[in-house]
């Protein structure tokens, strides 16, 4: 006789057992995104506790393992929240009396530091992405962040209607801006030799036939190419060999640096679309991009400055 109809009993004293009842009972009901809580305790979780009586988990056993997953570059606080439902859940269930994670924070020390970049670092990043895992569009993106100092979800979610190649400004409408306005960025020499190769319709990065490469795709390329996964059989390897970085450091780079390469403040933060509103073409955020561009040429490749760029952006 077959089972259809009736529910599956689990052995929820055990954390393999109470993780399969949450995601079916509670995760699967509520949740658009339950696949990623049961990626992440397969992932992070069940590996160390599997066959672990639940009553034996403590507060040290959580704060131990949230360590080891930051040290490991993973991502502790998401690990945390899914945790902290987890056990909820079962107190609400009478599986547990108190949950071992009910008193703990989102822990800001396991989150990946906010980065400058060296310029070791961002040659190693430059040349690395010759050979890493990912399409010629996010590589694209990835240097388009460097050289412009925009976010992450302006570049990847750029259209070609944005695009005056001729007069060489890109102006981000403010539904695209996290202030909602206009913001106009202008393009120098290497930006308009990675926009040339792409096509020129739609979506400047598509993914797909309808939509672009999302911001969080973007994240998650780096991280696969900063990781040494070959001893789980993975075909990615840690191509940059720089550490854990994300796309906000690309532009907080760039911020950083122009001002060594003796752009004013007041003239970043208007590259950045911070404070107050640029002037059309300001000439102001021209000056800044190209000393900027000027001084990423001379990190990458020395002070010749009739470096050919070609040969880089094929």
């Amino acid at each position: 006789m077959g089972t259809s109809g009736k529910s599956q009993v689990r052995d929820t004293n055990t954390v393999k057992g109470l993780i399969d009842e949450y995601i079916e009972s509670y995760a699967k009901p509520r949740k658009m995104s339950w696949h990623e809580d049961l990626r992440m305790l397969n992932k992070e979780v069940l590996p160390k506790w599997k066959y672990l009586p639940m009553s034996d988990i403590t507060k040290q056993d959580v704060t131990k393992l949230l360590e080891r997953i930051g040290k490991s570059g993973g991502m502790p606080n998401k690990t945390l929240k899914v945790l902290q439902s987890m056990f909820s859940f079962a107190v609400n269930r009478s599986i547990i009396e108190t949950s071992p994670c009910s008193d703990i924070e989102v822990l800001n020390r396991y989150a990946p530091k906010a980065r400058i970049l060296k310029a070791d670092e961002i040659r190693k990043i430059w040349f690395g992405l010759e050979k890493a895992k990912m399409s010629e569009a996010m590589r694209s993106i990835l240097k388009i962040l460097l050289l412009t100092g925009q976010r992450n979800g302006e570049v990847a979610g750029a259209k070609w209607e944005e695009f005056n190649l001729r007069e060489k400004w890109w102006t981000i409408p403010g539904t695209r801006t996290k202030n909602k306005k206009n913001h106009q960025v202008y393009l120098t020499p290497m930006v308009i030799e990675i926009l040339g190769q792409t096509r020129k319709h739609g979506w400047v990065f598509p993914s797909g036939k309808d939509k672009h490469i999302a911001p969080r795709a973007v994240s998650l390329a780096i991280k696969n190419n900063s990781e040494n996964k070959t001893q789980l059989k993975s075909a990615y390897v840690d191509i940059f060999k720089v550490g854990q970085f994300v796309p906000n450091d690309l532009r907080r780079t760039a911020a950083a640096l122009m001002t060594g390469a003796g752009v004013d403040e007041a003239h970043i933060a208007k590259v950045q679309n911070q404070g107050a509103v640029a002037s059309s073409h300001d000439p102001e955020i021209r000056q800044a991009l190209e000393s900027w561009e000027q001084m990423l040429q001379a990190i990458l490749y020395g002070w010749r400055k009739t470096k050919p760029f070609t040969k880089n952006f094929a």
